[in-house]
């Protein structure tokens, strides 16, 4: 308990951050390990703010965890692909299509990935952040499909700020949920649990809408410098 010997967190954002989990007893590594429930003070905390240590939300992922998930994802990524292919390939015979992902690959394994899987249960290999387009000359002449560009660092900065905000929302409306917990520290406004959830729901949703919204735009820029 000795990590609580300092300035006591102010919220539960800040009090996630405190957090260097490790497994417990029982070999599961948690946010908040189990010890923290029989703390007085901070156990009445994660209670308050409807925290029990077995609730999904509290278990982590392990690395092996992530690992199958990117994997899993990357399988039905592969086989989506093969089946636009064979799809394009009888009506026009032949495609060579290969994916983009909108939100590249530099953000997810960059600093802001985490916040996208782990926080908004999102995976960059599914189909809502994903263009099938053409890999080669012959295919984009035959398909009608705008060519691959490969890595684009516009898109990759405009997406990358774009996560960076999302993220900060998140974060506030996290800390504006832990508020309501400590509202007798001169706290006065936060926010239910159900309005936490819903202003998560909604930011996931906002965050695929906004990748679809950009999908026919990236066409049709690729379309126009590539024509």
């Amino acid at each position: 308990m000795a990590i609580f010997g300092r300035r006591k967190p102010q919220g539960f954002t800040e009090l996630k951050e405190t957090m260097r989990p490790t497994p417990d007893a029982d070999g599961v590594t948690r946010v908040f390990s189990r010890e923290l429930w029989d703390d007085p003070k901070i156990g009445k905390f994660l209670r308050e703010v409807g925290f029990g240590p077995d609730d999904a939300r509290n278990i982590l992922p392990t690395a092996d965890d992530y690992i199958a998930l990117f994997a899993a994802a990357r399988k039905r990524l592969d086989e989506r692909t093969e089946a636009f292919n064979r799809d394009m390939t009888m009506r026009h015979g032949y495609c060579r299509a290969v994916p983009f992902l909108v939100i590249d690959h530099t953000i997810w394994d960059g600093e802001h990935g985490a916040f996208l899987y782990a926080e908004m249960n999102l995976i960059g290999f599914d189909d809502w952040n994903v263009l099938m387009l053409a890999g080669d000359v012959r295919t984009k002449e035959t398909c009608d499909l705008a060519g691959h560009p490969g890595t684009v660092p516009a898109i990759t900065e405009v997406m990358t700020k774009r996560v960076i905000d999302w993220k900060h929302r998140h974060d506030v409306a996290l800390e504006a949920y832990g508020i309501t917990a400590t509202a007798g520290q001169g706290i006065t406004q936060g926010i239910t649990r159900e309005q936490y959830e819903a202003e998560h729901d909604a930011l996931r949703r906002e965050i695929v809408d906004n990748v679809g919204w950009m999908k026919p735009r990236i066409i049709s820029e690729l379309l126009r410098v590539q024509a």
